[in-house]
């Protein structure tokens, strides 16, 4: 029986079917305006590559750190709450963006509302993931987080697309569709979610409880590695906006129909792609999809025909499909009962890093190397290779308990 099959569907909890429709409108909502950011900030106030990307370097630290902070707080105070009220300050702070561009306020205000969303990103990240392992047993988290994932790049897809044409007749208008679309996805989650029962942590919060990550070595791998991958996977949203609209000259509808491409990919193969792999050590999936990145953004810089550009997307996104859900189900494996949130925060930290000095790290090399983009994707595309070549390292030192799903593999 095929593996998307309804009885196969059915075996999952109502929760988490809840907590993916709402993850897909939180997704709709960022994605029909935050891809379009880095093109206003270049096309319209003129900043270049590099101060795009320093702007989302210093970004980087306050949300890495709340990323953190924000998966103690899903253990301590509760996902739920944390979840609802981070896409309520969303949606607070998409509609202002939208009022800030739309009256020309300059980029200082937008980077500031910008920061303020970021920061309630960063909180809702961790309790979500952490939610899909406190619904389900361990043996059907990987197959929970792909769902998770394909109803979010399922908005993923829609949003670029919408906002690719509406991006012509005004930005805020952008912010401010965002604006609505992330209020409903708090509403769906306060009126319709209801909180699983868990061990909550009664101790009281402490900074240096964040640093106790260091004496787990294993969890500290895995975290080096994932940021030295994700640096690679954050070109999608800013240097690769930058390149394809502003150097090569691609409409940014079509630009939108790229993320469109992205997004149903996953929407639609996530899932069959994890059950297909479902018995794949979770570090060889890491590899191959770190490869499959290498190969996709170091021959970017090659062509220019639009069409070349959907065969980058195509091989970029099966290495997403491949790599993400295992990444997060091997935090969840690392992780001792009652911290689960901390180490998905922590877990958070790493990857929210890479995503905000991604973009500084491609758009220097995209400055320097200008009127050499093959060398400029060339370099960027790098620490893939060290990623890839580090998972398959890391993995012969895991134990399958850990390291592979196993036993736990449901039949349909």
């Amino acid at each position: 029986m095929s593996a998307l099959s309804l009885k196969y569907l059915k075996q999952f909890d109502r929760n988490l079917w809840i907590l993916a429709g709402g993850w897909f409108v939180g997704a709709l909502g960022f994605a029909a305006s935050i891809p379009f950011l880095a093109i206003y900030f270049h096309g319209t106030l003129h900043l270049t590559t590099t101060e795009i990307g320093v702007f989302f370097g210093v970004m980087a630290i306050v949300r890495s750190l709340f990323q953190a902070v924000g998966g103690e707080l899903s253990d301590r105070i509760g996902r739920v709450g944390l979840m609802i009220h981070s896409q309520y300050w969303r949606a607070a702070s998409f509609l202002a963006m939208g009022f800030a561009i739309d009256f020309d306020l300059g980029f200082w205000p937008v980077a500031a509302l910008f920061t303020v969303n970021a920061i309630f990103g960063a909180f809702f990240m961790p309790a979500v993931n952490a939610l899909v392992s406190d619904i389900l047993p361990a043996q059907k988290r990987l197959d929970g987080y792909a769902i998770t994932r394909a109803a979010g790049n399922f908005g993923w897809a829609a949003g670029p697309a919408i906002g690719g044409f509406l991006a012509h007749s005004s930005y805020g208008t952008l912010f401010f569709l965002s604006a609505v679309v992330t209020l409903g996805s708090g509403l769906i989650f306060q009126f319709a979610f209801k909180a699983p029962p868990r061990q909550v942590t009664k101790e009281s919060f402490k900074f240096s409880d964040l640093l106790e990550v260091r004496k787990d070595k294993v969890l500290a791998g895995h975290c080096v590695l994932v940021l030295m991958l994700y640096l690679v996977v954050a070109q999608l949203v800013a240097p690769f906006s930058v390149y394809t609209v502003e150097m090569v000259g691609i409409a940014e509808a079509q630009l939108g129909l790229l993320f469109t491409i992205n997004g149903l990919m996953v929407t639609l193969l996530q899932l069959p792609a994890t059950r297909l792999l479902g018995n794949t050590r979770f570090t060889t999936q890491l590899a191959v999809g770190s490869f499959l990145y290498l190969i996709g953004y170091g021959i970017l810089g090659f062509f220019t025909h639009y069409s070349f550009f959907i065969l980058v997307i195509v091989v970029i996104t099966t290495g997403e499909m491949i790599m993400s859900p295992p990444s997060i189900t091997l935090t969840s494996r690392l992780a001792p009962e009652g911290r689960i949130g901390r180490y998905m925060g922590v877990y958070g930290f790493f990857v929210t890093l890479g995503w905000s000095f991604g973009p500084l790290y491609g758009g220097l090399f995209l400055d320097r190397f200008s009127h050499r983009p093959a060398v400029a994707w060339m370099l960027i595309s790098s620490l893939a290779l060290l990623s890839g070549a580090g998972y398959l390292w890391f993995g012969r030192r895991l134990p399958d308990t850990l390291n592979r799903r196993g036993d736990e593999a449901t039949s349909e």
